[in-house]
């Protein structure tokens, strides 16, 4: 490990990822996406869009179309504001200098806001990296010898986070790092989700809480607000959890056998430079698992039973787009 963390002390700066602008002509087609958007058929849309991913705000797609392909859009439409989406904007864009400043290297990045139904709509874009580079595909197609060696080098770019929140008593970042927001190419590390940039400045949260609720089905926003909300945001800013969180979604990606030798990978990082952290038991990593799983199972079903009955009852909209199967 220590020859990996030299490699990375030894980076230059031209490496980190750095703001980008879109042609006119990518953002006059983003605009017209938009507008003919149906987020029941979001594939149907005109420059042959494609879903690659979903976050817990956000959709993420691709284009095939000459000046919309080479870059992944995340699409965001939980604001109702321009009060909202203007903080939000800048947090993204301040995270995501600090954590290239700091190593954390990024694809090249930037944002655009549009206008749907009289509410912004965030779109935040990157270059793509090559599918096949990212965490939980590349961890299936290589050896148990490299993907410990991915492993360790996601752990330094944790080492690198917290390491700055623990020399920064007015700044701290949250960090969500499981396998998934990683990518290998090219001999390089890229951290590839930054569209959540949570920050704490004086030990105050700069992202609004309350847009993780927009996505909650209306009959359960006063229970995930008074006994889920400040749990999951809390976990961003615990190293041993970051951890954890990552690990145990080797059960989703159908590598089991990569969790205990991630295990005392972690442990022996932990040991080296988090001593004061306990190390990390494998029956936490199933509880945690477990837990996780059955959670985002049900929240699924309920925002589906929402989806159906604005859109088949009400006849109203359901702007938000939902996967329809998630593996856990």
């Amino acid at each position: 490990m220590a020859s990996i963390l030299g490699g990375i002390v030894n980076m230059k700066d031209k490496l980190a990822g750095k703001e980008i602008s879109l042609t006119d002509a990518a953002v006059e087609k983003l605009r017209r996406f938009e507008a003919q958007l149906d987020p029941a058929r979001p594939e149907a849309g005109p420059y042959a869009p494609r879903i690659i991913g979903y976050g817990e705000m956000s959709t993420v797609f691709s284009f095939d179309d000459v000046d919309l392909k080479g870059l992944a859009f995340k699409r965001m439409a939980v604001f109702r504001s321009e009060s909202e989406i203007l903080p939000y904007e800048e947090n993204f864009k301040q995270y995501s200098r600090l954590l290239n400043e700091i190593g954390v290297f990024t694809p090249d990045y930037g944002v655009l806001r549009l206008n749907r139904h009289h509410h912004p709509v965030l779109y935040i874009f990157q270059r793509m990296v090559d599918p096949l580079r990212i965490g939980p595909a590349y961890l299936r197609a290589t050896d148990r010898e490299s993907a410990l060696d991915l492993f360790q080098r996601v752990l330094l770019g944790f080492d690198r986070v917290f390491s700055y929140n623990a020399d920064h008593d007015d700044l701290s970042l949250g960090f969500d790092g499981q396998m998934s927001n990683w990518a290998w190419q090219d001999e390089r590390l890229f951290y590839l989700d930054t569209s959540t940039p949570l920050m704490r400045r004086d030990g105050v949260e700069q992202l609004d809480p309350e847009l993780f609720l927009r996505i909650c089905p209306s009959y359960l926003v006063w229970v995930i607000r008074l006994f889920f909300l400040k749990d999951v945001l809390n976990r961003y800013y615990d190293l041993r959890l970051v951890i954890i969180d990552l690990i145990a979604n080797l059960y989703k990606e159908k590598k089991i056998d990569l969790i205990d030798p991630f295990i005392e990978a972690a442990n022996g990082f932990l040991r080296e430079r988090y001593a004061d952290l306990k190390p990390i038991r494998r029956k936490e990593v199933d509880a945690y698992y477990k837990e996780d799983a059955w959670i985002w199972r049900i929240f699924l079903a309920f925002r589906k039973l929402e989806r159906f009955v604005k859109t088949k009852i009400q006849r109203t909209e359901y702007e938000l787009i939902l996967p329809e199967k998630v593996e856990r």
